[in-house]
């Protein structure tokens, strides 16, 4: 038998998909548009899987499902942070895409049907709350900002508490200035839309 897989990865984590404000999938709703269209992008400034340290490093998950993302058929990609070494890639691989049980990134592969594999790309991001930013260069744009009262122009700020979140516990909600995926086979836009920010720790049992 395998021995099993080690981690333990604290940091932040940005959230953006195609669905309105506050996303429907919180509260264990279908997508607001029947669809879902969006990823996740993680900023380890924490942590280790299987000895090797993954501190410093970002990577994301994209992905698109023609329904409710619980019903699966989701076609998805990893792309990792260039300066992950062979070592770091190797761990983060087998973290994301190798391990059932590792949550939340298991659930989100027993859910893929069409897995269009690992890319590297320079990153380039700034995290400051839900003013972040982060691009994957020649391939994934995201930007957050507040969400703003239509009447008045006031931001709204909204935090959300999930205790049994899966992906984070606590999340500031908010919109997206910029979000677009075009590369390896999966494209779209949605600036507007549904936007996260919100701290993680993840941790083999």
């Amino acid at each position: 038998m395998a021995d099993k897989l080690s981690y333990h990865l604290k940091g932040i984590l940005l959230g953006a998909c195609n669905c309105d404000w506050g996303c429907p999938c919180n509260f264990e709703v279908a997508p607001s548009y029947g669809f879902c269209e969006g990823g996740y992008v993680w900023h380890v400034q924490k942590g280790r899987c299987d000895g090797v340290s993954l501190a410093g490093l970002i990577f994301g998950w994209f992905g698109h499902a023609p329904g409710p993302i619980h019903l699966g058929n989701i076609t998805s990609l990893l792309c990792v942070d260039e300066r992950a070494n062979d070592r770091q890639r190797k761990a983060l691989e087998k973290l994301v895409v190798k391990t059932p049980e590792a949550v939340p990134y298991g659930i989100f592969m027993s859910l893929t049907s069409n897995f269009l594999g690992v890319c590297h790309a320079r990153v380039e991001a700034k995290f400051d709350g839900v003013r972040s930013r982060v691009r994957f260069d020649g391939l994934y744009e995201v930007e957050l900002t507040p969400m703003k009262n239509p009447v008045t122009g006031e931001e709204e700020p909204a935090t959300l508490m999930k205790p049994k979140g899966f992906t984070s516990k606590q999340q500031e909600l908010c919109t997206t200035a910029k979000m677009r995926l075009s590369g390896q086979g999966l494209a779209y836009e949605h600036p507007g839309k549904y936007g996260e920010y919100s701290p993680f720790e993840y941790k083999s049992a």
